[in-house]
């Protein structure tokens, strides 16, 4: 019986070190803080939204990203920044310093579309070539999801006129 104990604790010893390798968080490559960037851009954007936005369906989507783009930075091993492009900068910028009211709903949502276009390229190209197999996973969901969420921004879009 203790030969067993022995042994079991001596394979667990051996294979730890080999497990705990292969689930460590690794930094982000380039590819990885692309879309972790965009994805800052597209929280920012959408936590102005949830404050400023006066449309209850931008309000709804704002609040959905928001909790989706938080998911998706644990999902790449990081936690959401203020780090963005200096073309969403502006952006952010210039959301920030709008009125609330129906002309900040259509910029959000315009943002949200391009900002939703870019990161769908983005994900796709980390879905097929991806290095980080928890990153490329959430790539792989996050393709789709994109899809979606473009279909909800242009009926928002449509539907505001």
């Amino acid at each position: 019986m203790k030969r067993r104990t022995l042994f079991a604790a001596g394979a667990v010893a051996a294979v730890l070190p080999v497990a705990r390798m292969s689930f460590a968080q690794t930094a982000p490559d380039a590819d990885m803080q692309a879309i972790l960037m965009g994805g800052n851009f597209s929280l920012l954007s959408s936590r102005a939204a949830a404050d400023k936005g006066t449309d209850p369906a931008v309000k709804a989507f704002a609040a959905l990203e928001v909790a989706e783009q938080e998911a998706v930075a644990r999902a790449f091993g990081a936690t959401p920044s203020d780090q963005v492009t200096p073309e969403h900068a502006a952006l952010l910028e210039q959301m920030t310093a709008m009125e609330a009211g129906a002309e900040f709903d259509r910029q959000y949502l315009a943002a949200q579309m391009q900002g939703h276009e870019q990161l769908r390229a983005l994900h796709a190209a980390y879905a097929e070539n991806g290095q980080n197999l928890m990153a490329r996973g959430a790539s792989i969901v996050g393709v789709p999801a994109i899809d979606s969420h473009m279909s909800m921004l242009r009926a928002i879009s449509e539907r505001m006129g």
